[in-house]
């Protein structure tokens, strides 16, 4: 039993030396944020990402990171195709739906989408203005994360599971 306590101990040593040795090399980095959007009839999807730093002011343009990738009815569009592209945040850089917040990107003669608002200035029906939703999308390092720790709960009950066995046996 001692044994085992010892084990525990020296793995749990050397996992706070390595995060800590870690640690030190690696620059501090603000979180990146990404969304998801599209407008109700969803010919208009796509994906907008920024620096959570850039959002201090409550908005985010172009030339301070945004990055976006939109699609509408099967054609392709990014922040090159509208440098004056602009996101409007809250002061935490999030985009609540249905407050007046969001991405602001035009095409010219093809589409805009201004705050929670889709136009299309080719459909005079009602379908030519939609309400726009935006998706908070996790990164990537913290679903990686979390998987690693979900799998750290599994295996440990497993190795619980496998001990009570051998015991009882």
């Amino acid at each position: 039993m001692t044994n085992s306590i010892f084990k525990k101990l020296a793995v749990a040593t050397v996992g706070s030396a390595v995060i800590f040795a870690v640690g030190e090399t690696m620059p501090a980095q603000a979180a990146n944020l990404n969304y998801s959007f599209s407008n109700a009839s969803q010919t208009l999807t796509g994906t907008f990402s920024f620096d959570e730093a850039a959002a201090a002011d409550q908005q985010v343009t172009v030339s301070e990171g945004l990055k976006i990738f939109a699609n509408f009815n099967g054609q392709s569009y990014t922040e090159a195709d509208d440098s004056l592209a602009v996101v409007f945040t809250d002061f935490l850089g999030k985009i609540p739906n249905g407050q007046g917040l969001g991405l602001q990107f035009e095409i010219p003669d093809v589409f805009t989408v201004y705050t929670d608002n889709f136009i299309n200035p080719n459909d005079a029906t009602e379908a030519g203005v939609q309400s726009v939703t935006y998706t908070s999308v996790p990164e990537p390092g913290s679903i990686l994360a979390l998987s690693v720790l979900g799998l750290g709960f599994f295996l440990g009950k497993k190795t619980a599971c496998l001990k009570l066995s051998k015991t009882k046996a």
